[in-house]
Protein backbone atom coordinates (compact mmCIF):
# COMPACT_ATOMS: atom_id res chain seq x y z
CA UNK A 1 0.00 0.00 0.00
CA UNK A 2 1.48 3.38 -0.81
CA UNK A 3 1.95 6.14 1.68
CA UNK A 4 -0.04 8.91 1.14
CA UNK A 5 2.39 11.52 3.37
CA UNK A 6 5.16 10.67 0.69
CA UNK A 7 7.46 9.87 4.00
CA UNK A 8 9.66 6.74 3.97
CA UNK A 9 8.12 3.77 4.95
CA UNK A 10 9.43 1.65 7.64
CA UNK A 11 8.10 -1.44 5.46
CA UNK A 12 11.36 -0.62 3.60
CA UNK A 13 13.57 -2.10 6.31
CA UNK A 14 13.65 -5.81 6.49
CA UNK A 15 17.32 -7.11 6.90
CA UNK A 16 17.67 -6.34 10.71
CA UNK A 17 20.90 -4.72 11.14
CA UNK A 18 19.84 -1.12 11.68
CA UNK A 19 23.64 -0.25 12.29
CA UNK A 20 25.08 -1.20 9.44
CA UNK A 21 21.55 -0.15 7.33
CA UNK A 22 22.34 3.24 8.59
CA UNK A 23 26.41 3.49 7.91
CA UNK A 24 25.70 2.28 4.17
CA UNK A 25 22.82 5.04 4.05
CA UNK A 26 25.15 8.06 5.45
CA UNK A 27 27.96 6.46 2.86
CA UNK A 28 25.30 7.34 -0.06
CA UNK A 29 24.00 10.88 1.81
CA UNK A 30 27.78 12.08 1.74
CA UNK A 31 28.26 11.26 -1.59
CA UNK A 32 25.39 13.18 -2.39
CA UNK A 33 25.34 15.94 -0.48
CA UNK A 34 29.48 15.94 1.62
CA UNK A 35 30.48 14.91 4.66
CA UNK A 36 28.99 18.01 6.78
CA UNK A 37 25.13 18.42 4.62
CA UNK A 38 23.61 15.55 5.85
CA UNK A 39 21.82 14.54 9.32
CA UNK A 40 21.59 11.39 11.31
CA UNK A 41 17.78 12.37 10.96
CA UNK A 42 18.12 12.21 7.04
CA UNK A 43 19.84 8.81 7.57
CA UNK A 44 16.89 7.34 9.35
CA UNK A 45 14.35 8.89 6.83
CA UNK A 46 16.85 6.91 4.15
CA UNK A 47 16.26 3.44 5.96
CA UNK A 48 12.52 3.85 6.35
CA UNK A 49 13.02 3.69 10.47
CA UNK A 50 12.26 6.41 12.88
CA UNK A 51 15.05 9.21 14.42
CA UNK A 52 14.54 7.47 17.77
CA UNK A 53 15.39 4.14 16.00
CA UNK A 54 18.80 5.47 14.74
CA UNK A 55 20.01 7.18 17.80
CA UNK A 56 19.71 3.65 19.46
CA UNK A 57 22.40 3.05 17.94
CA UNK A 58 24.22 6.39 17.37
CA UNK A 59 24.11 9.15 19.96
CA UNK A 60 24.50 11.94 17.40
CA UNK A 61 26.18 12.65 14.07
CA UNK A 62 29.53 12.50 15.02
CA UNK A 63 29.44 9.08 16.46
CA UNK A 64 27.81 8.22 13.05
CA UNK A 65 30.98 9.55 11.21
CA UNK A 66 33.46 7.74 13.69
CA UNK A 67 32.17 4.59 13.04
CA UNK A 68 31.83 5.23 9.11
CA UNK A 69 35.76 6.40 9.89
CA UNK A 70 36.73 3.48 11.82
CA UNK A 71 35.54 0.67 9.51
CA UNK A 72 37.26 3.10 6.77
CA UNK A 73 40.64 3.15 8.74
CA UNK A 74 40.09 -0.85 9.04
CA UNK A 75 39.40 -1.28 5.60
CA UNK A 76 42.37 0.75 4.13
CA UNK A 77 44.71 -0.95 6.78
CA UNK A 78 43.68 -4.09 5.38
CA UNK A 79 44.10 -3.12 1.50
CA UNK A 80 47.61 -2.34 3.02
CA UNK A 81 48.57 -5.07 4.45
CA UNK A 82 47.59 -7.44 1.72
CA UNK A 83 49.82 -4.88 -0.55
CA UNK A 84 52.70 -6.01 1.36
CA UNK A 85 52.02 -9.59 1.04
CA UNK A 86 52.40 -9.21 -2.57
CA UNK A 87 55.28 -7.41 -2.84
CA UNK A 88 58.02 -9.24 -4.67
CA UNK A 89 61.45 -9.93 -3.02
CA UNK A 90 62.67 -11.72 -0.49
CA UNK A 91 61.44 -10.41 3.08
CA UNK A 92 64.19 -8.66 4.83
CA UNK A 93 65.74 -7.68 1.92
CA UNK A 94 66.50 -4.26 0.43
CA UNK A 95 64.13 -4.71 -2.42
CA UNK A 96 61.16 -6.19 -0.62
CA UNK A 97 61.47 -3.38 1.79
CA UNK A 98 61.58 -1.18 -1.40
CA UNK A 99 58.42 -2.71 -3.44
CA UNK A 100 56.53 -2.96 0.32
CA UNK A 101 56.83 0.41 0.40
CA UNK A 102 55.76 1.45 -2.57
CA UNK A 103 52.80 -0.78 -2.45
CA UNK A 104 51.97 0.73 0.85
CA UNK A 105 51.51 3.94 -1.25
CA UNK A 106 49.54 2.62 -3.91
CA UNK A 107 46.78 0.59 -2.04
CA UNK A 108 46.48 4.09 -0.03
CA UNK A 109 45.66 5.90 -3.47
CA UNK A 110 43.65 3.04 -4.74
CA UNK A 111 41.69 2.72 -1.52
CA UNK A 112 40.81 6.36 -1.18
CA UNK A 113 40.08 6.30 -5.82
CA UNK A 114 37.37 2.77 -4.93
CA UNK A 115 36.04 4.56 -1.61
CA UNK A 116 35.72 8.21 -1.84
CA UNK A 117 32.91 8.62 0.55
CA UNK A 118 34.95 6.56 3.04
CA UNK A 119 38.00 8.63 2.69
CA UNK A 120 36.13 11.86 2.65
CA UNK A 121 34.48 10.67 5.99
CA UNK A 122 38.08 9.82 7.13
CA UNK A 123 39.79 13.39 7.66
CA UNK A 124 37.28 15.67 7.10
CA UNK A 125 36.64 19.24 9.12
CA UNK A 126 34.47 17.34 11.72
CA UNK A 127 37.78 15.14 12.73
CA UNK A 128 39.60 17.82 14.50
CA UNK A 129 36.60 18.19 16.96
CA UNK A 130 35.93 14.57 17.31
CA UNK A 131 34.99 13.46 20.67
CA UNK A 132 37.31 9.86 20.19
CA UNK A 133 40.43 9.75 17.81
CA UNK A 134 39.14 7.86 14.61
CA UNK A 135 42.10 6.66 14.07
CA UNK A 136 42.57 4.94 17.09
CA UNK A 137 39.35 3.13 16.24
CA UNK A 138 40.97 0.82 13.80
CA UNK A 139 40.27 -2.97 14.24
CA UNK A 140 43.15 -5.11 13.94
CA UNK A 141 47.31 -4.53 15.35
CA UNK A 142 48.16 -2.41 13.18
CA UNK A 143 46.43 1.46 12.10
CA UNK A 144 47.22 2.70 8.43
CA UNK A 145 49.78 5.49 10.03
CA UNK A 146 51.96 2.65 12.19
CA UNK A 147 51.92 0.25 8.48
CA UNK A 148 53.85 3.41 6.62
CA UNK A 149 55.94 4.10 9.86
CA UNK A 150 56.36 0.16 9.40
CA UNK A 151 57.12 0.23 6.32
CA UNK A 152 59.94 3.12 6.40
CA UNK A 153 61.75 1.39 9.43
CA UNK A 154 61.62 -1.76 7.26
CA UNK A 155 63.64 0.45 4.74
CA UNK A 156 66.33 1.42 7.06
CA UNK A 157 66.47 -1.97 8.70
CA UNK A 158 67.44 -3.54 5.11
CA UNK A 159 69.83 -1.10 4.50
CA UNK A 160 67.60 0.42 1.62
CA UNK A 161 67.69 4.12 3.48
CA UNK A 162 70.55 5.13 5.73
CA UNK A 163 69.19 6.26 8.90
CA UNK A 164 70.03 9.62 8.73
CA UNK A 165 67.37 10.28 6.01
CA UNK A 166 64.78 8.63 8.17
CA UNK A 167 63.64 11.01 10.83
CA UNK A 168 60.32 12.87 9.87
CA UNK A 169 59.95 10.56 6.31
CA UNK A 170 56.46 9.50 7.64
CA UNK A 171 55.32 13.17 7.46
CA UNK A 172 56.41 13.80 3.89
CA UNK A 173 55.51 10.50 2.26
CA UNK A 174 51.85 10.32 4.01
CA UNK A 175 51.27 14.05 2.58
CA UNK A 176 52.49 13.14 -0.99
CA UNK A 177 50.64 10.43 -0.78
CA UNK A 178 47.59 11.53 0.60
CA UNK A 179 47.89 15.05 -1.35
CA UNK A 180 47.81 13.02 -5.03
CA UNK A 181 44.48 10.61 -3.34
CA UNK A 182 43.31 13.58 -3.09
CA UNK A 183 43.42 15.72 -5.99
CA UNK A 184 41.96 12.49 -7.85
CA UNK A 185 39.47 12.47 -5.55
CA UNK A 186 37.96 15.34 -5.52
CA UNK A 187 38.38 15.45 -9.51
CA UNK A 188 41.59 18.09 -9.64
CA UNK A 189 43.14 15.89 -11.35
CA UNK A 190 41.71 13.80 -14.11
CA UNK A 191 43.61 10.81 -14.87
CA UNK A 192 42.69 7.06 -16.61
CA UNK A 193 43.04 3.92 -14.32
CA UNK A 194 46.89 3.59 -16.27
CA UNK A 195 47.61 7.22 -15.73
CA UNK A 196 46.92 7.05 -12.14
CA UNK A 197 49.68 3.81 -11.89
CA UNK A 198 51.65 6.17 -13.41
CA UNK A 199 51.16 8.58 -10.77
CA UNK A 200 51.29 6.48 -7.90
CA UNK A 201 54.66 5.04 -9.07
CA UNK A 202 56.09 7.86 -9.80
CA UNK A 203 55.18 8.93 -6.08
CA UNK A 204 56.91 6.39 -4.53
CA UNK A 205 59.85 6.90 -6.57
CA UNK A 206 60.40 10.54 -6.05
CA UNK A 207 60.01 9.33 -2.17
CA UNK A 208 62.50 6.63 -2.28
CA UNK A 209 65.28 8.45 -4.25
CA UNK A 210 64.49 11.34 -1.97
CA UNK A 211 65.25 9.30 0.89
CA UNK A 212 68.44 8.74 -0.87
CA UNK A 213 67.44 4.39 -1.97
CA UNK A 214 69.69 3.35 -4.51
CA UNK A 215 68.56 3.64 -7.84
CA UNK A 216 68.53 -0.04 -8.52
CA UNK A 217 66.07 -0.53 -6.07
CA UNK A 218 63.06 2.34 -7.38
CA UNK A 219 62.60 0.34 -10.80
CA UNK A 220 62.27 1.92 -14.46
CA UNK A 221 61.55 5.67 -14.54
CA UNK A 222 57.85 6.82 -15.85
CA UNK A 223 57.61 8.50 -18.94
CA UNK A 224 56.37 12.36 -18.60
CA UNK A 225 52.69 12.12 -17.02
CA UNK A 226 50.28 14.21 -19.75
CA UNK A 227 48.02 15.28 -16.99
CA UNK A 228 45.40 17.78 -17.31
CA UNK A 229 44.65 19.34 -13.88
CA UNK A 230 41.26 20.75 -13.59
CA UNK A 231 41.93 23.80 -11.60
CA UNK A 232 44.24 26.26 -13.80
CA UNK A 233 45.01 30.10 -12.46
CA UNK A 234 43.21 32.89 -14.39
CA UNK A 235 46.33 33.55 -16.12
CA UNK A 236 46.37 30.22 -17.51
CA UNK A 237 42.54 30.00 -18.75
CA UNK A 238 43.00 32.89 -20.79
CA UNK A 239 45.93 31.96 -22.84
Amino acid sequence: MANPSGAPSRARYHHGDLRNALLEASLALVAEQGVEAFSLREAARAVGVSPAAAYRHFEDKDALLAALAADAFGRLALGMERAISRAPGEPGSRAHAAAAFAAVGQAYVEFAVQHPSHFRVMFGPWCAEAKVPVASLTAGPRDPYTILVDSLDALVASGAVRPEARAGAEVVAWASVHGLASLIVEGSLKLTKAERGQAIRHTGRTILAGLGCDPGLLGPPEAPLDADPCVRSPTAKNR
